[in-house]
């Protein structure tokens, strides 16, 4: 964990980068955690909140410009690979195409919030032709509201979220003193 935590302060910035844009690509891999663990780092005066927020968009808005860009010249195929990972292929075209067609642009203000709807949104888009402008726009939103949700919950909970660090580092040591 103090290895970790090292590493973690010595590259903040691009952890926090290469996190949120594997996520957003799709991979199983949790940016939140890392969202929340900067903010609390923000906090603590380790990181800076004017260079936090704009790492977290750049790689979250990079990443969806890339499906934005795939659904636009792939189309229905592109969301059909989306979709057979998920755990209903069958309803998961259907149910995607729905909430992007009912709340059309205003789907990428909350998209982030949503398991699955993350990732399918920005190809949507897409494959819905919005204009490029209209996504970035839409989407820069979104993501600034989801970036600015967690490492402002991380930087608002950063002494407790120091607090439950060192009790599971505590509890980490005392279960391996066990095991052994």
């Amino acid at each position: 964990m103090n290895e970790a935590f090292a590493f973690l302060l010595r590259n903040g910035y691009v952890v926090l980068f290469g996190f949120v844009f594997a996520e957003q690509l799709g991979l199983p891999i949790p940016a939140v955690p890392v969202l929340l663990a900067m903010g609390a780092l923000v906090g603590a005066g380790q990181f800076s909140l004017a260079m936090a927020i704009p790492v977290a968009l750049l790689a979250a808005l990079l990443s969806d410009v890339i499906w934005y860009q795939l659904g636009r010249h792939r189309g229905h195929s592109i969301l059909n690979l989306l979709c057979r990972i998920s755990l209903e292929p069958d309803s998961c075209v259907r149910r995607t195409e729905n909430v992007f067609a009912r709340h059309g642009a205003r789907a990428l203000l909350f998209a982030k919030f949503i398991p699955g709807l993350s990732t399918a949104a920005p190809p949507l888009a897409g494959i819905f032709r919005m204009r490029l402008p209209r996504f970035l726009v839409w989407d820069g939103a979104g993501t600034l509201l989801w970036v600015g949700a967690f490492v402002g919950t991380g930087y608002l909970f950063s002494t407790q979220l120091e607090r439950i660090a060192v009790i599971a580092l505590g509890l980490g040591t005392w279960l391996v003193a066990v095991l052994v």
